[in-house]
């Protein structure tokens, strides 16, 4: 059973489709510009509510969407009916966030109950801005939601 809608077995472009259409991915304005197994990058052009100064996005908007990145690239490494979830996540601001802005996921490593990941977040002039890293923990939500399933 796939718990998480994630499109298991189908092309990358599905992928996409699933990321861009997620209500969080929709209301934070991002969408998956690319993926493949372990890693993606998804862009966000900037918004009425997420700008801080009116030019530059606020912080919090950045680890909301590196925040979804994670979940989403986690999901590429995983069996199907796994569901990951944030245990932790650290961002280190380095200059202005100016839209548009990428955010490239990776996981850097799977283990039995963690998968690590690293998002590099770059500005309108291809700088990098914030570095965010952090854990997934895939064995007790999955527990957690198998037994919700039924």
């Amino acid at each position: 059973m796939n718990l998480t809608g994630a499109p298991y077995g189908s092309p990358w472009e599905d992928w996409a489709t699933w990321i861009d259409e997620m209500p969080v991915s929709v209301k934070l304005g991002m969408r998956c510009k690319e993926i493949e197994r372990g890693r993606l990058v998804l862009v966000h052009e900037g918004g009425e509510w997420q700008n801080a100064t009116g030019t530059a996005v606020h912080g919090g908007a950045i680890v909301a969407i590196a925040d979804q990145g994670f979940g989403a690239v986690a999901s590429t490494v995983l069996p199907e009916g796994v569901v990951p979830a944030t245990a932790t996540l650290t961002s280190d601001f380095l200059r202005p966030a100016f839209p548009p802005i990428t955010f490239e996921a990776v996981v850097d490593r799977v283990g039995r109950t963690l998968v690590f990941v690293s998002v590099t977040v770059r500005d309108r002039d291809d700088k990098v801005c914030n570095e965010v890293r952090g854990t997934m923990v895939v064995d007790g939500s999955s527990r957690l939601a198998r037994s919700h399933a039924g």
